[in-house]
């Protein structure tokens, strides 16, 4: 019997922890509930609304590069027709700065005290057939302006006789697939890019991006045909470099013309046409999700560039990231942009959407000046 008896006080033990556990449990399970009750019957604070647009600064974005003065309005045409979607930028002998709008196909200009000038418009006359111009890129070259249109190829203006000229619009009898920027060299012959997907080219099995170069003897040759949305384009100080914005990669691309022999290659030709390239380099990748558009070159080599996250970013000429300097407005399409103003010193930048032109002084001069003339450069 004593075997039996042990194993009763045993059991009986066990109920007792079995219950002491389950009370337990009750009772912190109603503890937790009326806990939960308060903290629900306690009103949370409101969450903090979002800061204003100058007042952030992205995280992997450094702050403005050194030497760079206060950043203010010089014009807002929001309101206007010439204000609809800006683009281009260039500089005249008279300080007059010449932009595009891409919306309404106004090509006009600001007088240096920031009047709205209406220039021409490149579109078709109201109720006449015809693709829309939609102009992009500016550049003033031997006292006449040029333009990269979507529709219209290159155009070219001339301000004393007030006409508007084609100076190409297909390569090989194929249409352009909607030219975007342009730039000269120091020889004078003209590049522009080609990105697929903005104008009427090839269909949509061709989507590579391509550069070409009109010689300044009237020869139209496809030089480069790898991008995938070559945007702005410019050509280096020494005249040895051709830098080209991916805007669809976002970052820089860098094409070192062939210009005889160097330390790397010794017996390396030389092609004066500039159709050649030595070597093709990348840049880092640019932070944020909207490329680089519009570019530039200082008299120094360093490389300024419009991008879609709303400002001008610096490069050394080493292509690493020197600064970034904002929209204050918060415009996140910042596509181009032109040195100008007092000794060529600053940089007026446009805000797309807003239809606004800021400026800033920037470190050094630019290398294209007022008429499009490039300006020795500076070590």
């Amino acid at each position: 019997m004593k075997p039996i008896l042990k194993f009763s006080v045993c059991a009986l033990s066990l109920v007792i922890a079995a219950y002491g556990t389950a009370a337990y449990m009750v009772g912190a399970h109603t503890a937790s509930a009326q806990t939960q009750s308060q903290a629900q019957s306690t009103p949370q604070p409101p969450l903090p609304g979002p800061p204003a647009p100058e007042q952030v600064q992205p995280w992997n974005l450094p702050p403005p590069p050194p030497g760079i003065g206060p950043v203010t309005l010089f014009a807002d045409i929001h309101d206007q027709p010439q204000g609809k979607f800006l683009e281009g930028g260039a500089f005249d002998n008279d300080g007059n700065f010449w932009f595009v709008a891409i919306d309404s196909g106004w090509v006009s200009y600001l007088t240096p005290e920031g009047k709205l000038v209406p220039g021409f418009n490149c579109n078709p006359p109201p109720g006449t057939p015809g693709p829309a111009c939609e102009p992009q890129g500016t550049r003033w070259h031997d006292g006449k302006l040029y333009l990269t249109t979507r529709h219209l190829g290159i155009l070219v203006y001339d301000p004393q006789t007030k006409k508007v000229s084609s100076l190409v619009s297909t390569f090989h009898n194929e249409l352009f697939k909607g030219p975007n920027d342009l730039d000269f060299d120091a020889e004078g012959n003209l590049y522009f890019t080609d990105p697929w997907g903005t104008g009427p080219g090839p269909d949509a099995a061709d989507k590579a991006g391509a550069v070409y170069q009109y010689s300044k003897d009237g020869i139209l040759r496809r030089i480069i045909s790898t991008g995938s949305f070559p945007n702005g384009i410019a050509v280096s100080p020494d005249d040895s470099t051709l830098a080209v914005a991916d805007y669809a990669a976002n970052r820089m691309l860098y094409y070192s013309f062939l210009k005889g022999p160097r330390p790397a290659c010794s017996e390396c030709a030389n092609d004066p046409s500039h159709t050649t390239f030595f070597f093709a380099t990348t840049g880092s990748y640019n932070p944020g999700n909207g490329g680089p558009d519009g570019i530039h070159y200082d008299v120094h080599g360093n490389l300024w560039a419009a991008c879609g996250i709303g400002g001008v970013i610096e490069y050394d000429p080493r292509g690493f990231i020197v600064g970034y300097v904002p929209l204050p407005n918060g415009d996140a399409a910042a596509t181009n942009f032109a040195f100008g103003g007092e000794n060529n010193q600053y940089i007026y930048m446009e805000g797309a959407v807003s239809g606004t032109v800021y400026k800033f002084k920037a470190p050094y001069p630019g290398l294209i000046g007022p008429g499009g003339v490039r300006r020795t450069a500076q070590h």
